[in-house]
């Protein structure tokens, strides 16, 4: 299950990888949606309704992120690591310090053994339905295209005709859609929510992109390598806690990966 919630984090946080810029909003994002969308339910909301509430209020992150870093010269981790921290507040002062929002129930029978669909576990038919609509959009459409041709050079894509201040703006928005996604699945998976439940899946999201072959400077990479490194990368996440290793060798980890892709990055662009 933790690899289909981290695939669905990497999708987001590829896309802004592939584009040029980085996501340090992905834990607010994640918090945002999972948050609002158990109050939501909890208030007496339906749930498919209490979902949409918030995964549209979870993609307030990415649309604030979209406006700021293609209206401005600002750097995308600078925009995005201030509009996390600005959602963060918001939510804590919203949630008055408490802890968190209870499951709906629909949303732990997805995960607890209670549905099936065709025989299949819900949760396997999503990471391939993910993996699917994640290639496609990267892959199989001119805004996936528009994508990469921004990351390898913006000013060559201008010339080329390409939107690149919407397509931008689009890659921040859809980011912001993937997070509260992974955040409302964990309000299933966990059977409810607290208000640190996206920290730890920040830098998981940029070491499964690199890892799955995408450069880190943007303009390569694609969505199957990512689902295959996340898939990796949380099956050797389950051994070192297996191996009985604190959670801080994990984190130990994924900062060391970063490091070695920025460390290539420069090399590469060195060379050239």
């Amino acid at each position: 299950m933790l690899g289909l919630f981290l695939a669905i984090v990497a999708f987001g946080q590829g896309l802004v990888i592939l584009s040029g810029g980085i996501d340090l909003s992905v834990p607010a994002a994640i918090a945002l949606g999972a948050f609002f969308t158990g109050f939501f339910a909890n208030e007496g909301l339906p749930t498919l309704l209490a979902v949409i509430l918030g995964l549209l209020i979870s993609s307030l992150v990415g649309l604030i992120n979209g406006i700021i870093v293609c209206s401005t010269n600002f750097p995308p981790f600078i925009v995005t690591l201030a509009v996390g921290t600005i959602g963060a507040a918001l939510l804590l002062g919203v949630s008055q310090g408490q802890p968190g929002q209870n499951s709906p129930p629909e949303l732990v029978a997805l995960f607890n053994g209670e549905l099936n669909i065709l025989g299949a576990a819900p949760s396997l038919i999503m990471l391939i339905a993910v993996l699917m609509l994640g290639y496609l959009i990267q892959s199989r459409t001119t805004f996936g295209r528009s994508v990469y041709a921004i990351g390898n050079s913006m000013k060559a894509a201008r010339i080329a005709g390409i939107r690149v201040r919407l397509s931008t703006f689009l890659v921040y928005w859809v980011a912001g859609i993937a997070y509260g996604l992974a955040g409302v699945l964990l309000l299933g998976y966990g059977s409810g929510s607290d208000l640190n439940i996206g920290n730890s899946w920040l830098l998981p999201s940029i070491a499964v992109v690199v890892v799955g072959g995408s450069s880190i400077s943007g303009g390569t990479g694609n969505y199957s390598g990512t689902v295959a490194a996340a898939l990796l990368i949380t099956l050797l996440s389950i051994d070192i806690s297996a191996a009985g290793f604190p959670e801080g060798v994990k984190q130990i980890l994924y900062g060391a990966i970063v490091l070695l892709a920025l460390l290539l990055s420069k090399i590469g662009g060195g060379r050239r």
